[in-house]
Parts: structure tokens; C-alpha cells; sequence
């Protein structure tokens, strides 16, 4: 038995956060099912030529039912209505507003079902100035103040990262919530509302650098691959074509570590090297000393020594390379899942093991998918009662 085997879940979220959130709450043995409706598609369904066939979007919506239904038909929200009843938690990251013109907020939902545990995530959190703003991925790195240090220090402009942190990091914080108020809802009865701004889990992120500035009045710059706390510190050219290995060397144990795999060079022993703030003083130079021995060696070697030394070191990998990667392939890391558009495909498994219980990717994500079973197995409907509102228009 899984941990949350008989647990239902409301999925009304678009993009990554509650989308990503529902499928690992989803993942741990919830029945999670995801609201759909072609007038107002997940963003993430239209970013490609087919709407079930979205990596992005399939990533983040595997183990759900999709339930497709025209919530602009009052019968469409009077079937939402029914699986908020017998639901214990919905999650939704839609712009501000948008659930009250559902008429899905939480006053209206609670009224259904008391007991529910409603978990909203705007980009910039219910009320406020900013509640009803559009938000994505990168203006949440930018508003967060992550943006204005994610570069290297001569870079005319924030270089950022295709990848949304903040979307990945506020869906585990949706998690953690929601099984938080679980647990409380299972010693006192009572529900929650959980309000959670994604700019505000961006923003602890780096929290040290508003600390800095509390404090000294400092405002971060850009510092690259510099940190204060260690060098050499940073991405090497090894041999070969774009082929890297970072290398992180905090203590004066892993200094005399790295020093003794180099074989000692005269420049290891340099005043100036010989201690933590001289070589971050020096770390350009250092940086330049070092790239002389990583460029004569593979990727590999310099990891493997290295480590074997006991500093901190380890390959840049390719998106080919972690498809072969022994670590990963040991964990199981990549999992197979039969599509029916795509195929055969992969996906990656979520990194937490149970003992007790055996992860399982088992379900794609296809638009209307489970709206019968729903509507069977759930609301309890009679095959007639679903024909004829299939005729009407009321399912997607």
C-alpha cells in the first residue's frame, strides 16, 4: 500500500507548479485528478504540434486522470462540484481571479466540503498589488532578485537559465504543505487554505545575499562560478571538445589533496596559495594555473583522481551523457513509459526511495483520458446520464 493510496486530488493547475506538485503527491499513491477543458488548455498542452504529445507537459502530468469537461456549461461545474465533495485536497496555480470566475475559490469550495485542504500558488501570492499579475519561470528568477546575480560578473545582461527553478522548487514546497495540513486534518478534522507565493519561495533561495545586505549594505553582483568560500572554485576546460569538470576545493586538507594530484607544481606552493582567502583572493590566477593541468586530462580522469584525493570534483554532463551515466542507470533513475500517441518513452523517476513501497510510473497524460471512469467510478453515473452529457457538450 502506498502512503497516500485512498487520498483524491484536484489538479486545476497550468505549467510547472501545480502541475509538478500533483504528480508527485500523485507518484506517493494519490488519485490525482487533472481539470481539463479545450477552451483553456494547460499552457503547457499548446507549446507543440500535439496536444498529448508535449515532453514538457508529459513530464509534469503522468499519474493522473485527466477529467475533460466544459466548465464554461454549468452542468460542466456542477460535476466539479461533485469531486470537490468527495476530494481532500485541490491544488491550483492559476493567475488571481481566475478561480472566483470559476466560482472555485476557496469560500465557495469549503462550502462543499469543509474539510478540504485548498492550496492556491500565484506567482505573487493572493492579494497585494502584484496578486492578479501573470507570472512564469523566469520573471520569478527576476523578481525574486535571483536573476540580477545569475551571470558571470563581465556579462552585459542577467544570463539566467532555460530551466524554472522557482516553478521546480515551489512545486516541493506544495508538497511538503499539503501533507503538513494532511496531518492535521487527521488529529483535528479541519481543512486548511494554503496560500503559497512562488516569487516568496524564490526568494528564499538566497537568502544569505539579503542577509549580506541587512547587515553590510551590500548588493550582489554577478559572481559567475566565484565563491568566497572556496578555491580553485568552478567549470574546467579538460581535454577534448566542450568537455568540463567542476571542481570545488574548500579546506586546506583538500587544498594539500589537490595539490598531491598534481603532483606538487612549484606554484602550489606559493604564499599566496597557501591559505583559504589567498586563493579566493587570487582565484583568477588560480583559475588559469589550474585549467594548464585540467586541459591535458579527460573530464573522467580529472574527476576520478581527484575524488580518489578526496576533493569535491565531478564531470559536466550532456543530456547523452546521463543517458548513460552508471550512477543513474544503477538507481534506476530513467524509467520506461508505453505512451499511446508517442510510444515507448522515458521519464525520470522522482529522487526519494520508500522501502515499503515501489515507485511506478504508470499512467501518460492524455487530454479526456479518464473522464468516463470519473464519471463511472466516482460520481457513481449511469451510462445513460453520461451519454446524454456527452451530447449536450459538457465533456472534453
Amino acid at each position: 500500500m502506498k502512503p497516500l493510496e485512498n487520498i483524491k486530488v484536484l489538479s486545476f493547475g497550468t505549467g510547472g507548479v501545480g502541475p509538478d506538485a500533483c504528480k508527485i503527491i500523485g507518484e506517493l499513491g494519490a488519485d490525482v485528478i487533472k481539470i481539463e477543458s479545450k477552451d483553456n488548455l494547460d499552457f503547457m498542452r499548446t507549446i507543440g504540434p500535439d496536444i498529448n504529445n508535449i515532453a514538457g507537459f508529459n513530464e509534469a502530468n503522468r499519474n493522473k486522470r485527466s477529467f475533460g469537461v466544459n466548465l464554461k456549461s454549468d452542468k460542466g461545474k456542477e460535476l466539479v462540484s461533485k469531486l470537490i465533495r468527495v476530494a481532500d485536497i485541490l491544488v491550483e496555480n492559476f493567475r488571481g481571479g481566475v478561480m472566483k470566475s470559476l466560482g472555485f475559490d476557496y469560500e465557495s469550495v469549503r462550502k462543499l466540503n469543509p474539510k478540504i485542504i485548498y492550496v492556491s500558488s500565484q506567482g505573487f501570492g493572493g492579494g497585494g498589488p502584484f496578486s492578479e499579475n501573470q507570472a512564469y519561470g523566469p520573471m520569478l528568477s527576476s523578481a525574486s532578485g535571483m536573476l540580477s546575480i545569475w551571470a558571470q560578473p563581465d556579462d552585459p545582461y542577467p544570463v539566467g537559465s532555460n530551466s524554472p527553478l522557482p516553478d521546480h522548487m515551489a512545486s516541493k514546497h506544495v508538497v511538503i504543505a499539503a501533507l503538513a495540513a494532511l496531518d492535521y486534518r487527521r488529529r483535528t478534522g479541519k481543512g486548511q487554505f494554503i496560500d503559497m507565493a512562488q516569487t516568496e519561495v524564490a526568494a528564499s533561495l538566497i537568502g544569505e545575499y539579503y542577509l549580506d545586505y541587512t547587515f553590510n549594505k551590500r548588493v550582489a553582483k554577478p559572481m559567475g562560478n566565484w565563491s568566497p568560500y572556496a578555491a580553485p572554485h568552478g567549470c574546467y576546460a579538460c581535454k577534448g571538445v566542450d568537455e568540463w569538470c567542476a571542481i570545488a576545493v574548500f579546506t586546506d586538507e583538500e587544498w594539500q589533496g589537490f595539490c598531491k594530484v598534481l603532483g606538487n607544481p612549484s606554484w602550489t606552493q606559493e604564499p599566496r596559495f597557501s591559505t583559504l582567502l589567498g586563493r579566493v583572493k587570487h582565484a583568477d590566477d588560480l583559475d588559469t594555473l589550474v585549467e594548464q593541468w585540467t586541459s591535458v586530462h579527460s573530464r573522467e580522469e580529472v574527476m576520478s583522481s581527484l575524488q580518489a584525493a578526496g576533493v569535491p570534483a565531478g564531470i559536466v554532463n550532456t543530456g547523452e551523457d546521463v543517458w548513460k551515466d552508471p550512477q543513474l542507470t544503477h538507481l534506476n533513475a530513467l524509467i520506461e513509459l508505453e505512451h499511446p500517441d508517442i510510444g515507448r518513452c522515458f521519464c525520470e523517476r522522482e529522487g526519494v526511495d520508500l522501502s515499503k513501497t515501489h515507485y511506478t510510473a504508470h499512467r501518460p497524460a492524455l487530454l479526456g483520458e479518464h473522464t468516463q471512469y470519473v464519471c463511472d467510478e466516482i460520481l457513481g453515473m449511469s451510462d445513460e446520464e453520461f451519454v446524454g452529457l456527452l451530447e449536450e457538450g459538457v465533456f472534453d
